[in-house]
């Protein structure tokens, strides 16, 4: 067997070996995440008059609040995906490529602007982020981050107007998942 041949079987295996370690690590953490939530709200029929939107754009991810890094991997949650978002008076509609997300205007607690979310990082406040409760099955419930990164951030002082009838869980600090932590705050994040 040549030298080349050996080498590059040798590189192969290890990137078949990380393959599957990325599939079992992301097993186990929807093993792990599967108390967060037993499913996602329905679409109404009738969702109501829209007030924003559509946006599009790509669907960036969930967290749980407040650490912009505990990326949920849950379907349908968990894939980033193109999509549009579009606030109704009874709640927001995420339209993914293979799932749609309700948000309840009931469950919603605040729209804002974020640097970072999901591991991804946008400078200059680039994602619009909608905070909201997701009960669980045991009746417990996850405050969850969502983000989205719209084509077109003109119209993102708008959606950070958008509030929920669900209260801030607490609302005396600044999630952590709008920056993360070695980034620089923007302009815009600092007058809010």
């Amino acid at each position: 067997m040549s030298q080349n041949i050996l080498t590059a079987l040798i590189a192969l295996v290890l990137f078949l070996g990380v393959l599957a370690l990325m599939a079992w690590g992301w097993r186990n953490r929807q093993r792990s995440q599967a108390h967060l939530f037993d499913g996602l709200p329905a679409v109404p029929e009738s969702p109501g008059e829209p007030v924003l939107g559509p946006l599009t754009g790509v669907y960036v991810g969930s967290t749980v609040a407040g650490d912009w890094q505990a990326r949920i991997v849950r379907p349908p949650l968990g894939h980033r995906s193109a999509g549009s978002l579009t606030a109704h008076t009874t709640g927001l509609r995420l339209e993914l490529a293979d799932a749609t997300v309700w948000i309840p205007r009931a469950d919603l607690v605040d729209v804002r602007r974020a640097s970072a979310l999901a591991n991804k990082t946008v400078p200059g406040g680039g994602l619009v982020v909608a905070r909201w409760r997701l009960r669980s099955a045991d009746g417990g419930t996850t405050v969850v981050d969502t983000g989205f990164r719209a084509d077109d951030k003109d119209t993102y002082d708008r959606w950070e107007q958008l509030r929920g009838d669900a209260a801030d869980p607490d609302p005396t600090h600044d999630p952590p998942s709008t920056q993360p932590p070695h980034a620089p705050r923007s302009t815009n994040e600092e007058n809010q």
